[in-house]
């Protein structure tokens, strides 16, 4: 949510964030109904202060008088509250100067490390090894629960356990919080975080909560309606996560790339507004070291205004490439808010001279279990079907090589 007096200031601003997005959003209908609603607010709480002046005089006639005109413009006053709180909810953040304009396929490189192997075979995509290496069955879960979903088996359970061990040591190393999210999530902490009302992956329940589809949303509900004292506060979030992937259908439904459950381990930073690029820049670092770490080529975008989340102003993905694909694919990404959630959320922070403000968030992954496990098996395969883990992963699983059955 963006304040009315930024809006009002920043106009331009915020016209060249639509446009960059691509959003049919329509400012001059925001700024007249705000109007209207800011003037009708003024006429309520005048009438609310006359009656109240007339009760303490005692004047029943003139008080009676006063309530039934209240009644009439507490109404009017409800309706344009109403479309202007779904107008405020739906006005996407800002994006930051350096973000491009467009779509999916205008993102910005900003460097690429490593190089990709070049195998003497032809690579396997990671269905098929993991079929071979019998850690994975998707034929399984059909049945089950239809597609998009999938079984992890032998050493492809303690591989995502020496995953999630060996992020999170090198995490708390970094002084961040460890934390287990909860797996349902009300509306209101779904509006504060920006997911609704714009969020068409999300799975709901009929008891009016939602499954998340990323930790972030439980992390920054952790502290709503807080002051916080101290800052930066760093927290590294597991979870289940649960997406419907709408519209995604017929693309990356084969294996595990794409899927509608997995486990994840999530960044997420309070800071000050003045330090909200170098956390960024922070967060990035830690992401780069984990795929530094696990032997994978990757490079790093920089998504187009078009591309990024509704609630966010400037988000930076980090692919790794897959031998199978001949591509590089998202991994992980990192994002600042600025203070978008925080002013939905009343998160604040005190000011060492007195005082307090909003605090910016920011996100980013630390490990998707799905998706960094297809790109070790592919990018680690061998000639004769099995696949040799990343040096920093054997104290974790006990062996270093899972080999074909």
């Amino acid at each position: 949510m963006l304040s009315f007096d930024f809006i009002q200031n920043n106009q331009k601003l915020i016209k060249e964030t639509l446009k960059k997005r691509g959003s049919k959003f329509s400012l001059a209908k925001f700024l007249e109904t705000a109007k209207k609603y800011h003037k009708a607010l003024l006429e309520v709480e005048e009438l609310r202060r006359m009656a109240n002046m007339a009760a303490k005089a005692r004047d029943i006639k003139k008080g009676r008088e006063l309530k039934r005109k209240l009644a009439g413009k507490e109404k009017a006053f409800s309706q344009v509250e109403e479309i202007y709180n779904e107008l405020n909810l739906i006005l996407p953040n800002i994006v930051l100067s350096d973000v491009p304009a467009g779509g999916e396929k205008d993102f910005k490189i900003l460097k690429t490390v490593g190089k990709p192997k070049k195998f003497s075979f032809s690579p396997k995509d990671h269905l098929e090894l993991g079929e071979d290496l019998d850690i994975i069955d998707t034929n399984a879960s059909a049945k089950v629960s239809g597609s998009r979903f999938f079984y992890l088996k032998n050493e492809g359970v303690i591989l995502e356990f020496a995953l999630i061990r060996f992020v999170l040591n090198k995490l708390m190393k970094k002084k961040f919080i460890p934390m287990i999210t909860p797996q349902l999530i009300n509306d209101e902490a779904l509006t504060a975080g920006g997911f609704v009302p714009t969020g068409d992956e999300i799975y709901r329940t009929q008891d009016d909560l939602s499954l998340v589809g990323t930790s972030e949303q439980t992390l920054l509900g952790y502290h709503m309606k807080d002051t916080l004292e101290k800052l930066p506060r760093r927290y590294a979030g597991f979870s289940t996560c649960f997406r419907r992937e709408a519209g995604s259908y017929g693309k990356d439904v084969r294996g595990i790339l794409r899927t509608h459950q997995f486990d994840k381990i999530e960044m997420f930073s309070y800071v000050s507004p003045d330090d909200a690029k170098k956390e960024q820049d922070f967060l990035l670092k830690i992401e780069e070291e984990i795929v530094k770490d696990l032997g994978l080529p990757y490079r790093q975008v920089l998504l187009a205004a078009g591309d990024t989340a509704h609630h966010l102003a400037r988000t930076i993905d980090t692919e790794v490439w897959l031998p199978a694909q001949k591509k590089y694919r998202e991994t992980h990404s990192c994002s600042q808010a600025l203070d978008y959630q925080s002013r939905r959320a009343k998160i604040k922070f005190k000011h060492a001279k007195g005082g307090t403000d909003f605090v910016h968030t920011l996100n980013g992954t630390a490990i998707a279990i799905g998706r960094i496990m297809v790109a070790i098996l592919e990018n680690h395969q061998k000639k004769d079907g099995s696949v040799t883990l990343p040096k920093a992963l054997h104290k974790y699983t006990g062996f270093k090589t899972i080999k074909r059955k």
